[in-house]
């Protein structure tokens, strides 16, 4: 059974039946998001995966004040302030997941912002990347999450290895309210970052220290964008993106596009 916020349902009747993100209307929880935020940034973007019930029944709300609380436990406070619902799970473990879109952007959107050295700065320039990628300006996009990269910590950004650099661009989007996945399936590998917004699908292939010829020259040899030709036929435009990273300066140093229209 699907549950629903009745308060979120009643403010869309009051606006017209007007389809907005009314989550933060009904107020978010900064204690949860900051708890979050000392979570590996992997495992709140990725997949919460399984939570074992002891976490649910041995919960001790003191242990917040000494920061020790667990992973599991974080998990499940998440759980309790309604950022996450139940996904599956067994009498073993449950495993959790955001309940829905309007969510999951909400918290990324705050979880971002705890990355960031200035929140509201982070959760502007979140906002108008959504408005370039809509508009399917490429250029704005890509300066919008280079300016994002620029806010976030350094600590949690590697030197050499793409997977900071993909989960970041995953909160990004998400954040934005986008429909985004990280490694995405086709025939011949997994898409580094996929997302969709407005009638623009966008798949990024990342290299670190490599040339955003090579990252292209993998979308285009590994032909991801054919599990998505079917949208051109609906009207979609697919951007497929190379985007080099520089391991000294830990943010984009160039991007390469390939446009594909019906």
């Amino acid at each position: 059974m699907t549950v629903y916020n009745p308060v979120s349902i009643g403010y869309f009747f009051n606006d017209g039946c007007s389809f907005q993100n009314y989550w933060n209307m009904t107020g978010v929880s900064t204690l949860a998001v900051t708890l979050a935020s000392r979570i590996p940034l992997s495992e709140i973007v990725e997949d919460t995966g399984v939570v074992s019930m002891s976490a649910f029944t041995s919960f001790d709300i003191s242990q917040i004040c000494s920061g020790k609380l667990s992973k599991n436990s974080i998990l499940a406070l998440l759980y309790y302030t309604g950022y996450l619902t139940i996904k599956d799970g067994d009498e073993d473990g449950l495993t959790l997941a955001f309940p829905n879109t309007e969510i999951s952007s909400s918290f990324t959107s705050s979880l971002a912002g705890k990355y960031g050295e200035d929140e509201d700065e982070a959760i502007n320039v979140v906002v108008a990347g959504k408005m370039a990628a809509r508009k399917g300006d490429t250029e704005a996009l890509i300066r919008r999450l280079s300016d994002f990269y620029a806010q976030c910590s350094s600590q949690i950004l590697s030197h050499r290895f793409e997977q900071p650099y993909q989960l970041i661009a995953h909160m990004f989007f998400i954040a934005a309210g986008c429909r985004a996945a990280v490694e995405e399936g086709t025939m011949l590998g997994r898409i580094d970052n996929s997302m969709r917004v407005g009638r623009h699908i966008y798949l990024l292939e990342l290299k670190v220290d490599e040339s955003a010829d090579n990252a292209l020259s993998q979308i285009r040899d590994r032909r991801y964008d054919e599990k998505f030709r079917i949208e051109l036929e609906r009207g979609y435009t697919i951007h497929l993106i190379g985007l080099s990273f520089s391991s000294e300066k830990r943010n984009i140093s160039e991007y390469k596009e390939e446009i594909i229209r019906q």
